[in-house]
């Protein structure tokens, strides 16, 4: 009985140790993806920017210059990944890159001293990843390749509002006002372009983001694309920028939108 419980013992030792070592990999993966974000490049402030982009965001820059490097968001919020399953408080931290088109978000949902999920939704390099594993370490959502990189291309277009400083410094970003008075964010890239347009509100702020056929997985073998929206509001300064801090995003299907993340920007810091 004795050598049937050390062996139990050194069973759960070793699945514990390889648990741990897995959940730190995960989490070094993360910082790899942050130092492959290419913040070199040019620091002059874009002079070909729409007016209707301009004026956001010289509102959003509050009269300072735009800077080189990376802002670093800290949220707090919520997702329903299927309608009605309920919504689950998750933390989150985004690195976006200013200067070239890159970003890493690390969202983990934690009972006590527990991780119960950890993701990582990046697009660096120009490829795009998305991987969610349950206790930090067992893999059980992962996405990469062409359609995922540009899904994760147009992630970036859309979270534009809470970085003034790319607006202003990103040249890879075609902007341009549409005939409905939308304005469409642009990054060309192969086999397709990624590309969003944003409907101005009252105060001119970019309120609405729309996208049509973004990747949304696989079903059944075959990719499923779908229309895509988020919303922005709230606007106020916050770490010496004006941006939206709260913001929602979800899918358009049959016509209804549903949304499956909510949340709210509590830091910016800038690096």
């Amino acid at each position: 009985m004795q050598r049937i419980l050390i062996v139990v013992a050194l069973i759960i030792l070793v699945l514990l140790l390889a648990h741990l070592i897995s959940a730190w990999q995960f989490r070094q993966n993360a910082m790899t993806l942050v130092a492959k974000i290419e913040t070199t490049g040019p620091v002059r402030m874009r002079q070909d920017l729409p007016e209707p982009v301009r004026a956001f965001n010289q509102r959003g820059l509050l009269g300072t210059d735009p800077a080189p490097g990376v802002i670093e968001l800290t949220q707090v919020a919520e997702m329903e990944l299927q309608p009605g399953q309920g919504w689950q408080g998750i933390s989150a931290r985004q690195v976006i890159c200013t200067t070239s088109t890159g970003f890493v978000w690390q969202a983990w949902q934690s009972r006590g001293p527990l991780t119960m999920v950890r993701v990582i939704d990046a697009f660096t390099a120009g490829k795009g990843v998305l991987e969610v594993r349950l206790l930090g370490s067992i893999r059980v959502g992962h996405e990469a390749g062409v359609l995922a990189d540009r899904s994760e291309a147009m992630r970036y277009l859309a979270e534009l509002p809470w970085a003034p400083d790319a607006i202003a410094l990103n040249r890879d970003v075609e902007w341009r006002v549409l005939e409905s008075g939308e304005v469409e964010a642009r990054l060309p890239m192969q086999p397709d372009d990624a590309v969003v347009r944003f409907s101005l509100d009252a105060q001119s702020d970019f309120a609405v983001m729309r996208a049509n056929s973004r990747y949304a997985g696989m079903q059944d073998g075959a990719p499923v694309f779908k229309d895509w929206e988020g919303r922005f509001s709230d606007y106020a300064e916050i770490g010496g920028r004006r941006i939206p801090r709260r913001g929602e995003v979800g899918y358009v299907v049959d016509g209804k939108y549903q949304p499956y993340w909510r949340g709210h920007v509590i830091g910016l810091a800038r690096e």
